[in-house]
């Protein structure tokens, strides 16, 4: 939902702000007037800021010395309305919650491996300067909520936040949710229950919130939760980003409908196109694709907003500062894609200053904070100066100096934020993670993301969950150096494999002789079958390919070989359904060393899988039952 915005009169640059009056006493946490605004006090710097609702002095710990740039505009700057949102709403539909999606920081272990290959470098060094302009006028898409047809239940009174839940099919009827969940910024989530009229009332203090609406009768194949930001003020009043209320000051909200629900037009083009079937209706570790991500084929328009903050300002020029990561991510799509996809990124030309303090939104912990408010918020801000209907992805980039203590990750949003230029589908903002110092970090980060963003699953687990699938694909590990490329799965689901390039069996149809099968490497740019695929059931599939150094994959010798995993549609990402299937021996708990071997065997759901051959240019293996 759109945020209300607010225009501040403040400067750009807090070189060209007025000093204070020297009769207010100035210290950190006592007021001040105007965000940006800095003062010195003996050997202290002081700087005010937005915190809250109110505006106080804060210590200004960074010191940097930037050439602050002209805005992308001479327009105020909007103040966003900071909130609080989930990373995973508390209740079973992770399809439908914003799901952030970032990659935990792992120790890294030594391995006896190649130096690690970087993108080749490009002809060109800067990224093309975005020039479109504003869209559609900033304020435009903020809605007036409908008056009720009905006399609410009198408990109402004496509560500041009102809502009317209404069925996004037809507005003047209750969707008889069971009610909603809401959080303060660095609280815990709540349940309030319905009424029996669809009312939900609440009595809040001052603060900043989120609430998701709750599919009724859990139906989360039809219905997709939707999140709205709030914020109470000083006087108690509720406001809802880009929501008035109505006449007796209810708001009426509501909830999105899937396009699942729309009819598919998928028909499966063999046995083993397994339907995805964990309830998430933004990512799929089967068919079909959905509609709402990425398309997997043609030019894709992407948008590079370059963020600052008051207390963390941007250093360089954003078109050469963000070249390598935005480069990197388009040459690895391109080559997981066999050249059907490639993306067109354009930047805005100078850093957004973002109208509050890089700590804001409590992002310095990994999936910690409050991601979604943060990025609602950046959205908000570049708004006026952008059209967003030009685009097919967006991210937000922090500046490469970002605190790990201020934005330590950067998840991605499969998810529809509306903005004055209709809805933003796709985007990922960038934190501390995106920088680090590890082969091609930047860009491994932004193409680890955006493969969210193609609505792919995430392949690791988190603990206490111990790990099943290891480091063989960037969605399982992006800081790897070894095996990068996606896996054979994730690029059939993608349309990135041709039908000519898999082999499909039924576990059905193999019998206790041997089929054989030769396997060119997944890397290999040759003409051959690039994995075998077997249908355990309707809801699992196993998946064999040939992994060597390669492409940009580079692993060590002793680590290649046969990969063999299986694959479980039911369940959601970073619970473990890839699994990998071990050889003798194997036993690194990031399964680099389970690949198969000449010679090796084993067997997995009464399937018995052999190598007979290895060799640079292939593999032959044969299947049975076990």
């Amino acid at each position: 939902m759109k945020l209300a915005k607010r225009v501040i009169a403040t400067a750009l640059s807090a070189a060209l702000l007025a000093t204070p009056s020297l009769a207010v006493t100035i210290k950190a946490g006592a007021t001040c007037t105007k965000v940006g605004l800095t003062q010195k006090v003996g050997t202290t710097t002081y700087l005010c800021s937005q915190v809250g609702n109110k505006k106080v002095w804060v210590k200004k710990t960074l010191t940097p010395t930037p050439t602050v740039s002209p805005k992308p505009s001479a327009t105020p700057l909007p103040t966003a309305i900071p909130s609080s949102s989930p990373s995973v709403t508390p209740t079973p539909s992770a399809s439908s919650s914003p799901t952030p999606t970032p990659t935990p920081t792992p120790t890294v272990t030594s391995s006896a491996s190649p130096t690690p290959a970087p993108i080749p470098s490009p002809s060109a060094s800067s990224l093309p300067i975005y020039v479109g302009g504003a869209g559609a006028v900033p304020g435009s898409k903020i809605k007036k909520s409908a008056d009720l047809n009905f006399t609410p239940d009198p408990t109402w009174a004496g509560n500041n936040l009102k809502l009317w839940v209404y069925d996004p099919e037809n507005p003047t009827r209750s969707l008889n949710s069971p009610g909603i969940y809401f959080k303060k910024a660095g609280g815990d989530w709540t349940w309030i229950p319905r009424n029996a009229d669809g009312a939900i009332y609440g009595s809040w203090d001052v603060g900043s919130y989120v609430f998701d609406t709750i599919e009724p009768n859990g139906n989360t194949t039809k219905y997709q939760r939707k999140t709205y930001s709030v914020t109470v003020g000083q006087d108690k009043k509720v406001s809802i980003a880009g929501l008035l209320p109505n006449s007796i000051n209810f708001f009426t909200v509501t909830i999105n409908l899937n396009d699942s629900t729309k009819p598919s037009d998928f028909v499966p083009k063999n046995v083993c196109q397994l339907v995805g079937q964990d309830g998430n209706s933004a990512m799929n570790s089967g068919f079909p694709h959905r509609s709402e991500r990425l398309k997997t084929s043609g030019e894709i328009k992407a948008l590079i907003i370059p963020v600052d903050f008051p207390d963390v300002f941007g250093v360089g020029n954003p078109a050469d500062v963000y070249f390598a990561m935005a480069s990197g991510t388009d040459k690895f799509y391109q080559q997981m894609s066999g050249g059907k996809v490639n993306f067109s990124f354009e930047i805005l030309k100078d850093y957004l200053r973002l109208p509050f303090l890089s700590t804001a939104y409590g992002l310095g912990s990994w999936n910690g904070g409050d991601s979604i408010g943060y990025w609602k918020a950046a959205l908000e801000a570049a708004d006026p100066y952008v059209d967003y209907s030009k685009f097919d992805v967006v991210y937000v980039l922090s500046p490469r100096n970002i605190p790990w203590s201020s934005i330590a990750y950067g998840p991605a949003f499969p998810i529809k934020i509306e903005t004055d230029d209709g809805y933003v589908y796709n985007g990922t903002f960038s934190g501390a993670d995106a920088w680090q110092n590890i082969s091609g970090a930047s860009w491994k980060w932004m193409a680890h993301e955006t493969g969210h963003l193609f609505g792919l699953h995430d392949l690791y687990t988190v603990n206490p969950q111990p790990g099943t699938f290891g480091f063989w694909d960037l969605m399982a590990m992006n800081w790897s150096t070894e095996a990068i490329e996606f896996s054979s799965w994730n690029r059939y689901i993608s349309g990135w494999l041709e039908e000519s390039e898999v082999n499909c069996l039924d576990s059905t149809s193999i019998a206790s002789s041997a089929i054989t099968q030769s396997l060119i490497p997944l890397v290999s740019t040759k003409t051959g079958t690039r994995a075998q695929f077997i249908k355990l059931s309707a809801s699992k599939i196993l998946a064999i390919e040939y992994r060597i150094t390669g492409g940009l994959d580079l692993i060590p010798k002793v680590n290649e070989g046969v990969l063999v995993y299986t694959v479980d549609m039911t369940i959601q990402s970073i619970k473990g359904g890839w699994s990998t299937q071990r050889r003798t021996g194997s036993t690194r708990e990031d399964f680099t060393d389970a690949a198969l071997k000449s010679g090796d065997s084993i067997s997995v759901n009464g399937i018995t899988i052999s190598v007979a051959s290895m060799s640079p240019s292939g593999a032959d293996i044969r299947i049975a039952k076990a």
